[in-house]
């Protein structure tokens, strides 16, 4: 599969960001029914990542076929602050989002994508990358592990 893979901003790139993080959005909700629709948190969320893109060191990167976005990834630095009780001086690396369209999974893509997400930190000082996901998701919990990540903190929730 022929596919490239580039950085945008995520202000400049609205329609395409909108489009992809929303399918994860809808992804993340067949996986958990407390996950908000999406038309109710778009604005937000949108604005957040923005922000956190440009006041964190962020990057999303798609892949694409043909100028057409297929996937993508989203991270910035999470920097550390003497509240921190870890190991380390260096800051983390917080991948927040990916999402490769499921017509388009099973070759390799969103491999691509986290290869170059990390790549593109090379040069900052980072003692870790982190990323969360559901608990019944699988085929991400496998991903992961083959990547080297390991759990190391469970999230317990109480819906009152």
């Amino acid at each position: 599969m022929n596919y490239s893979i580039r950085k945008i901003k995520i202000t400049e790139n609205l329609p395409i960001v909108d489009e992809l993080v929303g399918e994860l959005h809808v992804s993340e909700k067949e996986m958990n029914d407390k996950t908000a629709d999406w038309g109710l948190i778009r604005d937000n969320y949108l604005r957040f990542m923005a922000e956190c893109e440009d006041e964190n060191d962020g990057t999303f990167l798609i892949a694409e076929i043909d100028g057409k976005a297929i996937g993508f990834i989203f991270g910035y630095v999470d920097e550390k602050d003497d509240s921190n009780f870890e190991l380390g001086d260096q800051d983390d690396l917080y991948v927040s989002e990916g999402y490769v369209k499921k017509e388009y999974r099973k070759h390799g893509i969103y491999s691509a994508l986290n290869k170059a997400f990390e790549e593109a930190y090379a040069d900052y000082k980072i003692r870790k990358i982190y990323r969360y996901t559901l608990c019944n998701n699988d085929t991400m919990q496998r991903w992961l592990a083959s990547q080297g990540y390991r759990p190391v903190r469970l999230v317990f929730e109480k819906w009152l």
